[in-house]
Parts: structure tokens; C-alpha cells; sequence
């Protein structure tokens, strides 16, 4: 898993330790489709171009009170590609830390509450129950 770290004013001043929560590359649509800007995001934040991308699903986060629509996706990435710790674009301000992590370990992480972003615990989950990690239920295995 490559995420991301980056200052986050609305986290720091609720109690976030430092305002750099650990998340996925995400971003603005910009006038493009969803697989055109997530390509685009995960490549401005991370510096690697992902390979096929499977498209998870497209939720509303907070449907009370914010019209945001959020499409996930996922997509495989070659991680010797990567070029040094550090994404970001430095026209936009972007100074973002990359962490490079394992499906276990990304998961230890939500559990111990050092992964609170809420679009990265689904994609995780999502990624253990129906993704590269999941495993079939029993009663679909082979005894």
C-alpha cells in the first residue's frame, strides 16, 4: 500500500497530532472523468504511474450534509519505480510524505487508530474482503 501524508488543517485543529493523517493519493475531478483524475492524482501524489484500475464503488460520505461524491478505485503500482519519499506538486503548495506499508500492517494501523481517514479504512477494507487480499468465505473453500 503507497500512502500519503500531508498537512491537514481541519484534522490539526481536532485533535490530529500533527495534522498529517495517513491516506490515500485522492483529488479534485478537475473536468476529467473519475479514472482520468485518480491516474492523475496518484501520479502528481506519489509519483507513480498505476497500472489497471478496478473501480470499487462511488459513495456519498456524508449524504446530510455534504454533496461530495467520492469514486474509488484501486490499482497495482510498481514501487522500485518510485523516486525518493517525497510526492506533491510545488505550483500547488504540495508537500506530501510517501509510506510505503503492507496490507497487515496498513490494517494494524487502522486498529490502533494511526489510520483515521475514512476513504483509506474502506479501500483497506474493500481490499481484505472483496479485493487482492480477500480471502473466499468458508463456506466457498475447498476442504
Amino acid at each position: 500500500m503507497l500512502l500519503t501524508r500531508q498537512f491537514r488543517y481541519p484534522v490539526y485543529v481536532n485533535d490530529h497530532p500533527d495534522g498529517m493523517p495517513l491516506e490515500t493519493a485522492a483529488g479534485l475531478l478537475d473536468d476529467d472523468d473519475p479514472a482520468t483524475a485518480i491516474r492523475r492524482e496518484a501520479a502528481e501524489e506519489t509519483g507513480v504511474e498505476v497500472g489497471e484500475l478496478t473501480h470499487v464503488w462511488d459513495v456519498y460520505m456524508s449524504p446530510g450534509s455534504v454533496t461530495e461524491r467520492i469514486h474509488f478505485f484501486a490499482a497495482p503500482y510498481d514501487g522500485a519505480a518510485r523516486h525518493g519519499d517525497r510526492g506533491g506538486l510545488a505550483e500547488e503548495g504540495e508537500h506530501i510524505e510517501l509510506v510505503e506499508v503492507g496490507i497487515d500492517e496498513a490494517l494494524a494501523m487502522v486498529r490502533g487508530g494511526r489510520i483515521q481517514d475514512a476513504k483509506t479504512i474502506m479501500l483497506l477494507q474493500w481490499a481484505v474482503l472483496d479485493g487482492p487480499f480477500a480471502v473466499p468465505p468458508a463456506s466457498a473453500r475447498k476442504e
